[in-house]
């Protein structure tokens, strides 16, 4: 029971490989979509408003973040289950809350973008604040997280 216990970790590299591909993936779409926007800007840039670039680019780059935190915690899950990667130091997760402290600061990130695109369609300013408030206050208690874990 013990050995198949120690080799069922390697179970775990099948969310790794799912990760990863779905992180390039999203690299791959979001690079496609931005090409696409530039593209647009340029043919046709009479009928492109500033505002709707701006909302285009935005969701865009929900999309770099999202890529990346499918990255992140694909690494993660590779270094906290299976063994060490030559990483950059910022990126070297040694346990859970390791993970849990990286993930934080790219979901506040990625969180401020969504308001960034939400802001950008100004559709509702009570709605609008509404969002910015519940958005802050998740931002909040994320980096109240990671401010105690350093402490630690």
């Amino acid at each position: 029971m013990k050995i198949l216990l120690e080799k069922s970790k390697y179970i775990v590299i099948v969310a790794v490989i799912a990760l990863l591909i779905a992180s390039v993936s999203t690299f791959i779409w979001a690079a496609i979509n931005m090409s696409s926007t530039i593209f647009h800007m340029f043919y046709d840039i009479s009928a492109l408003e500033t505002s709707e670039v701006t909302a285009h680019t935005v969701a865009i780059l929900d999309s770099f973040i999202l890529a990346v935190i499918l990255y992140i915690f694909s690494i993660a899950l590779y270094e906290l289950f299976i063994g060490r990667l030559n990483m950059p130091e910022w990126l070297d997760i040694k346990d859970l809350d390791d993970l849990k402290k990286k993930l934080s600061s790219v979901i506040a990130l990625m969180l401020a973008v969504t308001f960034l695109e939400h802001l950008t369609k100004w559709e509702d300013p009570l709605g609008t604040m509404m969002f910015a408030i519940g958005i802050g206050a998740v931002i909040f208690a994320l980096i109240f997280y990671m401010k105690t874990k350093e402490k630690e």
